[in-house]
């Protein structure tokens, strides 16, 4: 808005007033008196450069209480205007004027400087100095405009500013001081360097950076409090790089698109962000978003968000970042992979409902994530890998539809979680959960692959269950996911059934686990195992040998019951003058116990088939005995 000058009526009669010189020409010499008495000159006429520069060095007087200051409107500036290495007093506004050459404002110092609504080849002003703002709000730059070194005291208003260069470069701030960058609705067709820049904060809302050479180039920039905002509307064609920087206030892309297809949409590397990392909703990538080794003291917010044409680093890589508010990307649409390894995380990563296509895999490998992995309801076409993550929250895998189906879907080996929610949509391909440690465990048969080593859970320890498995489905399980016969899932789900008191299921575990150990085994163990399985149940079923060695008793008993030597009853003694009184059931019992001589195995010589029966019962005597030894044996050492 441009205020006119007010004139001072009571500053001295007019014969009092200091006068332009006369070889001036007349718009000359009214520009002049403009400047004497404060007021706004506005005249469609053209004045030449050089006349401009002669009133700036050497102004008119001033009048008593009126502040010298340039101000013309609608004025055409011929020939080149250059302040260059000079140190201007008096603010410099020109509104709705045509410049037919590029300002030259190299070094110079000046209060201020508003080009507002101008038309103009460019403006160098290299290594410029001014007290308060330059403004080129709403004008058209056909060139560069160039501000390197440049230090400006206030603010430098680009808004709806419009430059088309005629090379690759639009804007140059290297190594620039601003306080602070306003360029809501510039149109800026070419790249724009900020390289090393400091500033108070970088505002771009509905900024449109476009064209063949569109980029931001901002690494090592110092952002202050004021953050920097690229929203509603905005738009780069090219990557937006602030790799290294120092941000004091939020970046935000909220509804702003970033196009690099194949290429890099976002830069972050290493940055230093005080605020938070926001593109929800709406922003849209074309390209990778890459904040590798950047530290975030608040969130990183992409819910909603839309990525397409990731470049080969993948859609989003947070490789070794630090993010202290939490990773949030619910209900978003990403292409490629998203790379979390090695990042600390607090406060959760939350990823309900979002979709990652095109290869669209998580790695999370060595990540340390404070709260909740979430991926309740989210799509992902790759595989997901948290190998060694260590997370101090839950992993929610309910409704989850996991990719790679004919391969490795979840790769969780060595991972640490209070629980594992794995209800996903389907059975996924192969599951590797080896060595992982959670609290709690909870899942349902449909969940998991069916087919024999399609997961895998060697060493994968857990302290209770929440399922709506039996235990012959969970043995079922086990042999899917065991297929070597390893003890330790076995034993794993023994004493977590055994600490929620179901003992006789913890031994039906503890059973099978011997029954596939031995039939892993060679003929001979497989053998005895059948044995130990038939008679004591592996030590869990002692009854067995009890019933076995009674049904061997009574009918040893019943079939010497029978036996006759001559015309007496009962096998013949092998003295004649020293043997006990024949007795059927105290004989069958002195061969059933082979540890302990009651006196008549060795006083009775069997015959026949009588012998054959004997030493039947002598065999499975020690069978029994021993079976029932080692199954004592087993359940005093049971854990």
């Amino acid at each position: 808005m441009i205020l006119p000058g007010r004139r001072r009526r009571d500053a001295g009669s007019a014969t009092d007033r200091p006068t332009a010189p006369r070889e001036w020409s007349a718009v000359e010499r009214r520009l002049w008196r403009a400047i004497r008495d404060g007021d706004c000159f506005e005249d469609e006429v053209t004045v030449r450069g050089q006349v401009i520069r002669h009133l700036l060095l050497t102004p008119p007087p001033p009048i008593d209480g009126q502040m010298l200051h340039l101000r013309a409107r609608g004025v055409r500036i011929s020939g080149e205007l250059d302040l260059a290495g000079t140190d201007i007093a008096i603010p410099v506004h020109f509104q709705d004027c045509l410049f037919e050459a590029t300002p030259i404002l190299d070094h110079a110092k000046l209060p201020s400087i508003r080009l507002e609504n101008c038309v103009l080849p460019g403006l160098s002003a290299e290594g410029v100095t001014t007290d308060g703002d330059m403004e080129l709000r709403s004008s058209h730059l056909t060139g560069e405009l160039n501000l390197v070194t440049a230090k400006i005291g206030g603010l430098l208003n680009l808004r709806w500013a419009k430059i088309t260069p005629v090379g690759r470069i639009a804007i140059d701030a290297e190594d620039a001081t601003i306080a602070a960058i306003g360029a809501r609705g510039l149109r800026c067709e070419g790249c724009w360097y900020l390289n090393s820049t400091v500033t108070g904060g970088i505002f771009l809302d509905e900024a449109q950076i476009v064209g063949e050479h569109a980029f931001i180039q901002a690494p090592q920039m110092t952002i202050g409090n004021g953050g920097f905002y690229a929203r509603n509307g905005f738009r780069c064609e090219g990557t937006v790089n602030l790799a290294f920087s120092t941000v004091g206030g939020p970046i935000t892309f909220d509804n702003a698109a970033l196009i690099s297809a194949g290429g890099k949409a976002f830069t972050g590397i290493g940055i230093r962000l005080t605020g938070d990392l926001r593109a929800s909703p709406g922003a849209v990538f074309e390209g990778t978003v890459d904040l590798a080794g950047a530290e975030i003291s608040g969130a990183v917010e992409l819910s909603e968000s839309r990525l397409t044409a990731p470049g080969p680093e993948g859609a989003l890589r947070l490789t070794r970042t630090v993010v202290q508010g939490g990773l949030t990307m619910r209900s978003a649409q990403w292409s490629g992979p998203v790379d979390l390894t090695m990042a600390r995380i607090a406060g959760g990563v939350d990823l309900t409902s979002t979709e990652l296509h095109d290869d669209g895999s998580l790695t999370a490998v060595g990540a340390s994530i404070s709260g909740d992995l979430d991926l309740r309801g989210s799509v992902l076409s790759g595989r997901m890998d948290a190998s060694s993550a260590m997370l101090q929250g839950d992993l929610h895998l309910d409704g989850t539809v996991l990719g790679h189906e004919d391969g490795t879907s979840l790769r969780a080996r060595g991972m640490t979680a209070r629980r594992l929610n794995f209800r996903p949509a389907r059975p996924p391909g192969r599951v590797e959960l080896d060595h992982s440690t959670v609290t709690v465990l909870a899942d349902r048969g449909a969940s998991w692959p069916t087919r024999s080593g399609h997961f895998s859970l060697d060493q994968f320890a857990y302290q209770s269950l929440v399922s709506d498995m039996t235990v012959q489905e969970r043995l079922a399980w086990l042999a899917v996911g065991t297929p070597h016969a390893e003890p330790g899932p076995y034993n794993q789900l023994a004493a977590c059934l055994r600490a929620a008191g179901l003992e006789r299921e913890a031994g039906r575990v503890l059973r099978e686990k011997l029954r596939r150990t031995a039939r892993a085994r060679g003929r001979i163990w497989q053998a005895w195992g059948l044995l130990q399985d038939i008679t004591v149940g592996y030590g869990y079923q002692p009854g067995r040998a009890v019933a076995g060695v009674l049904g061997l008793l009574l009918a040893g008993t019943a079939f010497f019951s029978r036996a006759t030597c001559g015309p007496a009853a009962g096998l013949c003694p092998i003295k004649t003058d020293e043997h006990p009184a024949w007795d059927p059931f105290m004989y069958c019992l002195d061969l059933l116990v082979p540890l302990i001589s009651l006196g008549h195995d060795t006083t009775w010589d069997p015959t026949g088939w009588s012998k054959i029966v004997s030493l039947i019962l002598i065999v499975a005597g020690w069978v029994l005995v021993t079976t029932v030894a080692a199954a004592a044996a087993r359940a005093l050492n049971r854990p």
